[in-house]
C-alpha cells in the first residue's frame, strides 16, 4: 500500500524551495521522527510554511470531476475510487491541514486524485513517508528576474 500525506505549501514557500523540495521534505520527516518537546517547535515552523485545506472548495472539485463515474464513491471527507478494470484502488481523506491518499495496485486511481488537486492549486506537496519519497503535483515554475 502507497500512503501519501498531502500539504498545501504557502506560495512564497513553493516558490523559494522549487528544486530544493527535500528540504521541507525533512522538515516533516524530522516532525514525524521528533520527541515531543521538539515537536511543538517543529510544528509551528510547519504551520508557518503550509495553508490549511480549503476542505469545502475541494469536496466540490473532487465530486464535480468525479460523481459521474461508477467507481467513485464519497462519504464525508472521504473519497474513494475503485477502479477494478485496472486492478487500481484509492481514498482520499481530507483534513483541515493536510490530505491523506492511500492507494493500491496500479496507480490510475491515485493519478485521478493527484490530476484533480494539481488542477485547484500549484503548491501542493505530496510524500511518501514510508518510501521516502516526494514531489510537486504540479511542477512550479521558478521565476526569471531580469
Amino acid at each position: 500500500m502507497r500512503e501519501y500525506y498531502i500539504y498545501l505549501i504557502e506560495e512564497e514557500f513553493a516558490t523559494h524551495y522549487f528544486g530544493r523540495e527535500s528540504l521541507i521534505y525533512h522538515l516533516f520527516l524530522e516532525y514525524n521522527q521528533s520527541k515531543q518537546e521538539q515537536k511543538q517547535v517543529l510544528l509551528k515552523q510547519i504551520e508557518f510554511i503550509t495553508r490549511a485545506i480549503p476542505i469545502f472548495r475541494i469536496q466540490q472539485k473532487i465530486e464535480s470531476s468525479l460523481a459521474h463515474y461508477s467507481y467513485y464513491q464519497s462519504e464525508g471527507y472521504i473519497h474513494t475510487l475503485e477502479w477494478n478494470e485496472f486492478n487500481s484502488y484509492a481514498k482520499l481523506t481530507i483534513h483541515n491541514h493536510y490530505i491523506r491518499l492511500q492507494s493500491t495496485g496500479s496507480y490510475e486511481a491515485e493519478t485521478a486524485f493527484f490530476e484533480i488537486l494539481r488542477k485547484y492549486d500549484r503548491c501542493f506537496l505530496a510524500m511518501d513517508f514510508s518510501a521516502n519519497k516526494f514531489g510537486w503535483l504540479n511542477p512550479i515554475k521558478e521565476r526569471k528576474f531580469v
